[in-house]
């Protein structure tokens, strides 16, 4: 049987695409016996595992990756009475099965796609576990149901997501929605109770009424809130039922990708939101409005440690700043650095020296010629702020203060260069800093006040989370949807259907 089963394994045709060594792991471990099938058919298991592939949509998958009519077709054969021995067929239904299963296990785990697809700077924890010991484990059991169960996202956020996906699928089988026009107040009334925004038991809103639910729609779809049915309104009210389907199953997707244990404290910044929250044990106890990247100096989605942070920071101004932005302001204004309080230094690194900047001919410089670093002091007019949190990457991303807290007022809040800069910079030091000496937060806004350039090292580094979520439950169990800012929304959907 050995020889006729690992011929199986090459096979192509209905082929899953799994690891194959993995695969061939797997049947070496049984000593090439098969796993789903007894002389005469498949054994339950087998089964079990349909009804799990049935159930794959549910999590936004799809059953053809797994090949599940080809399986059903294969268990099918083998229950008709009198049905012919064919011991290789009996085989390929056998690996067929193990394919799927490694493959539904894996999409499960840890998603379709690798994240560094479309986000080539995603660094967060693979999440892993020994697929082959989970299979056979399961199948000495029998559980093979409840070993695929286990390896969805344990987090709420996830669940509840996948219970909306359940909600728009049976929107979308009864039809979707016609479209709004303007003055189409009895569809408009039925659209807003469908969506969940006007409450149950007001059949005919008044005008208040209506207004109202307007304006908790146009909250969680990240509109400027005013009750009013305005263009951009009825926009998304338009958007058919099936495009709200895709982007919650592109947001599944994004779930997958995170360790399912994020820790008990963490940052996360949801960027397309324009949203900051500080978790513990699960639940957000502190939540601001932040200024992320524009389209095109977009805010990397990664994580990593928060391990300092810098009271009175100077500013460090990158390169690309310094040549395309302040280098022309020079030109024209040879005052400039003195009026920002921008120190010129020359060197790199610990050689860094101070450079008189009148002994500079600024006219004669050009972007190729530039050698030079700028360094804006602490203080008034410091596009850092009064502080700064540091959480170690590769392209010098922090979260930060910001003078410019007018900007905070707007809707769509992508003006930076890819930094984050917080509208509670003091509450979020504070909360940070809880359980590390006596921080409370007049010591914090005393210290701001100083002036004095310090940095303060944290006991315990805090997960930092910077995600790209376009569509997510929130708390109060509101479905969100947000506009993709950055087209990842699209290059994910161009991911998934070639691969």
């Amino acid at each position: 049987m050995a020889p006729l089963l690992r011929g199986q394994l090459d096979l192509g045709g209905d082929r899953v695409p799994v690891d194959e060594g993995l695969l061939s792991r797997f049947y070496l471990q049984r000593d090439d016996r098969p796993a789903w099938c007894g002389p005469t058919g498949p054994k339950s298991q087998a089964d079990a595992l349909v009804l799990m592939l049935a159930r794959a949509k549910e999590d936004g998958l799809r059953e053809q990756d797994y090949a599940l009519e080809k399986i059903r077709a294969e268990i099918a054969h083998w229950r008709v009475p009198g049905a012919q021995p064919d011991l290789r067929r009996l085989l390929g239904l056998d690996v067929l099965l193990t394919r799927a299963f490694l493959a539904y296990a894996g999409h499960l785990q840890r998603g379709r796609i690798d994240p560094r697809t479309i986000h080539p700077e995603w660094n967060a924890p693979v999440q892993s576990a020994d697929l082959i010991g989970l299979l056979q484990t399961a199948l000495d059991l029998q559980q093979v149901g409840s070993a695929l169960e286990r390896l969805r996202p344990p987090q709420a956020g996830y669940n509840h997501l996948r219970q909306a996906l359940r909600g728009y699928r049976s929107l979308a089988a009864r039809g979707g929605w016609p479209l709004l026009e303007t003055g189409a107040d009895t569809i408009l009334v039925r659209r807003l109770r469908e969506m969940g925004d006007l409450p149950v038991g007001i059949d005919t809103p008044d005008r208040g009424q209506l207004s109202a639910a307007i304006a908790h729609y146009q909250e969680r779809h990240g509109l400027a809130v005013h009750g009013r049915l305005d263009g951009q309104t009825l926009a998304e009210l338009n958007r058919p039922v099936e495009e709200r389907l895709a982007a919650i199953e592109l947001n599944l997707e994004r779930w997958r990708w995170l360790p399912h244990d994020p820790g008990t404290r963490y940052i996360l910044v949801r960027i397309a939101d324009y949203e900051l929250d500080a978790v513990e044990g699960g639940k957000t106890v502190l939540n601001m409005r932040v200024i992320v990247g524009k389209p095109f100096w977009r805010t990397p989605v990664f994580s990593a440690k928060l391990t300092r942070m810098v009271f009175n920071p100077h500013w460090y101004i990158p390169r690309s700043i310094a040549v395309k932005e302040i280098l022309p302001q020079v030109k024209r204004d040879p005052d400039y650095l003195q009026r920002r309080n921008i120190i010129v230094t020359s060197g790199m690194g610990l050689q860094l020296s101070p450079v008189d900047p009148d002994s500079i001919v600024w006219s004669g410089l050009s972007v190729d010629d530039f050698e030079y670093s700028f360094t804006q002091a602490p203080g008034e007019g410091n596009p850092l702020g009064r502080i700064k949190f540091i959480f170690p990457n590769p392209y010098n991303v922090y979260l930060h203060d910001t003078p410019h807290t007018q900007l905070f007022a707007e809707r769509d809040r992508a003006f930076s260069h890819g930094c984050i800069r917080l509208e509670k910079s003091a509450e979020l030091a504070e909360h940070i800093l809880r359980g590390q000496g006596h921080w409370p937060l007049a010591r914090v806004e005393r210290e701001l006040a100083s002036g004095i350039n310090r940095g303060v090292v944290l006991v315990r580094p805090l997960p930092v989370y910077l995600l790209y979520w376009t569509t997510w439950v929130d708390e109060e169990g509101l479905l969100q949807f947000r506009r993709d800012e950055y087209d990842a929304d699209y290059l994910l959907r161009q991911a998934l259907r070639h691969r």
